[in-house]
């Protein structure tokens, strides 16, 4: 009777153990580490933005109960108590006297570690997804459906996303870098900040077709001089647009706009491919990180490569997502500007140009052959002055001089209707150069760099 007794007791305490173990987890977050979490949480305090948006769009915005201020998609978010700007910033006294079941934060120093023990030692559990990349996004959308027990939903979502992604990777990925334009990333709202390839801005430039010209830098996030960015030349600028940038939720054309002309005014940057092409672009840095983080990748591959993808649209593609997983029309939310990918044949990888301030022009990516430059300007409104050169090019030609002498209004004609045709050839090589012009008279240099010069490739022999 007594071993009965015993055994009776042994069972009822083991009873509640299972309990427990049923109701609990282990998840690996995005700082790779192991954390048991309880399961189907009914109070969750939200510190990341990307986690806060899939919690929503997986159906658990009841559950969250706290957020902090960079949480703000979907807007329905924003009459949540909040607990701080950001994970920095967070009140860690307050989330303890909100006692969630789960507290999900940024990674690394963006939640600092002296914060997250005060919160494991009163026995909350906390997991760490920042999401700067689809490759971090696709996991945290498993681990969250897993956590909420909607692993159906999470598989839709995943999957839907992952469709666009890998098609965008299958077709960059078969394009030799002749074809890739480069591109300089202007990181966190800074113009001299960019990333280098341990960065996930390169991750990004990468997989959209791009190369990034800060890739072989010897620190992850590099400050640059803007001699640096000139002398680099790319053919395309991104700016990511920092939230205290602009003054609403999101940014508006006006503002972007601005941005955009702060930058090609930049000195010396006029003479910066990206800028005399009209490729500059701004991005709210708030598209880089969670669902959006897909949108932002499909604007990157669009900008660089129009011409593979010309089916898909970026913005209808964004109010799909808005509308499917944060029940938001997109209506005037304006995150990236232009939105449309300036025409590759008005970029400077095409046949003309204009020199810069100091009478310079290059041209990118072109095949072997003998080419003849020619280059024209209007002197005085009115007299027309033009010179050429002809140069067979095997490899880089550089230092090309093309001097200006009076014409006519017949050879003008010429000039203006002729092109060079290259055909389908695609090509490697640069070919760059000064155009000069006579002084006024009298003055020395008799000759001198002519800025606003057109120059074109007038004709092509393979």
């Amino acid at each position: 009777m007594r071993l009965v007794n015993w055994l009776l007791i042994m069972a009822l305490l083991c009873i509640p153990t299972y309990a427990e173990e049923s109701q609990t987890i282990v998840l690996t977050d995005e700082d790779g580490r192991n954390v048991t979490v309880p399961l189907n949480p009914e109070r969750i305090v939200c510190l990341s933005p990307g986690a806060a948006e899939v919690l929503c769009a997986l159906g658990a915005q009841d559950r969250i109960v706290a957020i902090t201020g960079d949480c703000n998609k979907p807007s329905s978010l924003l009459t949540l108590e909040n607990v701080g700007a950001s994970g920095r910033e967070a009140d860690i006294e307050r989330i303890l006297e909100i006692r969630p079941d789960l507290v999900i934060a940024k990674t690394g120093a963006l939640f600092p570690e002296s914060d997250e023990k005060k919160l494991t030692d009163y026995g909350i559990p906390v997991l760490r997804y920042r999401i700067l990349h689809v490759d971090a996004l696709l996991p945290m959308i498993e681990d969250l459906g897993k956590l909420l027990q909607k692993e159906e939903q999470a598989r839709e979502m995943k999957e839907w996303i992952d469709g666009y992604y890998q098609t965008i990777l299958d077709r960059t990925g078969k394009l030799p870098d002749s074809r890739k334009p480069t591109v300089y990333f202007m990181s966190m709202g800074h113009m001299d900040w960019t990333g280098n390839r341990a960065s996930t801005g390169n991750t990004r430039i990468a997989e959209a077709g791009g190369i990034n010209i800060a890739a072989d830098l010897p620190v992850t996030v590099p400050h640059v001089e803007a001699e640096w960015i000139i002398e680099q030349n790319p053919q395309i600028i991104i700016y990511s647009m920092s939230s205290g940038q602009y003054n609403g939720t999101y940014p508006t054309i006006e503002e972007m706009k601005a941005k955009q002309q702060e930058i090609v005014s930049q000195p010396g940057f006029m003479g910066i491919d990206a800028v005399k092409a009209g490729r500059v672009y701004i991005m709210d840095i708030n598209m880089a990180s969670g669902l959006s983080e897909l949108v932002a990748m499909l604007y990157y591959a669009k900008w660089f490569h129009p011409d593979i993808f010309q089916d898909i649209d970026p913005r209808s593609v964004h109010a799909e997502l808005l509308k499917k997983y944060a029940h938001m029309d997109i209506n005037d939310v304006r995150q990236v500007y232009p939105e449309d990918p300036v025409e590759v044949a008005k970029a400077a990888a095409g046949l003309s140009m204009t020199t810069d301030g100091n009478g310079a022009f290059a041209f990118h990516d072109l095949p072997a052959g003998t080419y003849t430059i020619t280059a024209y300007k209007s002197v005085m409104s009115a007299y027309p002055y033009l010179g050429n050169a002809t140069v067979e090019l095997t490899g880089d030609v550089d230092g090309l001089n093309i001097t200006l002498k009076s014409s006519d209004e017949d050879s003008l004609a010429v000039f203006e209707n002729a092109t060079a045709n290259l055909g389908e050839s695609i090509g490697k090589f640069r070919l760059s150069g000064t155009v000069l012009g006579p002084n006024r008279p009298g003055a020395e240099p008799p000759v001198i760099p002519y800025e606003d010069a057109e120059v074109k490739l007038t004709q092509y022999l393979a």
